[in-house]
């Protein structure tokens, strides 16, 4: 009985023989490679997308690829992984970009109802420092985790929440001072 041809031979493979190479490296891989990416994503149709993507680029890139050993599984792992993380990424720019957009039309509410608290709100927000503004915009407003800010800002935790602590203070000390000047 022949031994099955390994991944560095299926790769080889021209002509005629190329299409059943191909279908035997997604057949002996497919099911590693989606657990893999379905652990990043919890997708199954990025999963999948993603697995597809993977063997599409090993096999555009075959001629280049540096197996181990003779497996492409270790290269197509660490395609996955990447291309996964991409998607990730890509998926949270998204989610912020549509949470910004759910947030927008609240503020242009707020300045066709009640234009003065807005006002207000904006005027508290610009008294605060760049950072200490930038901070409480993601924090209060657009509902972001410290982890998520401190990462945005290139800040730590601890220091994300006690330039928080301090911005909130200023806040409420701003719109309280805004409000006695303001009333009648």
């Amino acid at each position: 009985m022949a031994e099955p041809a390994s991944d560095a031979d299926l790769l080889a493979q021209a002509g005629r023989r190329a299409e059943a190479a191909f279908g035997e490296i997604v057949h002996r891989h497919g099911r590693p490679l989606y657990a893999v990416a379905y652990r990043w994503l919890e997708s199954p149709a990025d999963a999948e997308e993603i697995v597809q993507d993977a063997f599409l680029l090993l096999w555009r890139k075959r001629a280049r690829v540096v197996l181990v050993g003779d497996s492409a599984l270790p290269w197509l792992i660490v395609t996955v992984k990447h291309l996964a993380a991409n998607r990730r990424r890509a998926r949270m720019r998204r989610e912020q970009h549509e949470r910004r957009a759910r947030l927008e039309p609240r503020f242009a509410d707020l300045d066709d109802e009640r234009g003065a608290v807005a006002d207000l709100l904006r005027r508290a927000f610009a008294a605060l420092p760049p950072l200490d503004a930038e901070i409480a915009r993601l924090c209060l407003l657009e509902d972001v985790t410290y982890a998520e800010a401190a990462a945005r800002l290139g800040l730590t935790e601890g220091a994300v929440r006690n330039r928080l602590s301090r911005a909130r203070t200023r806040l409420r000390r701003s719109i309280d001072e805004q409000g006695t000047e303001d009333a009648p």
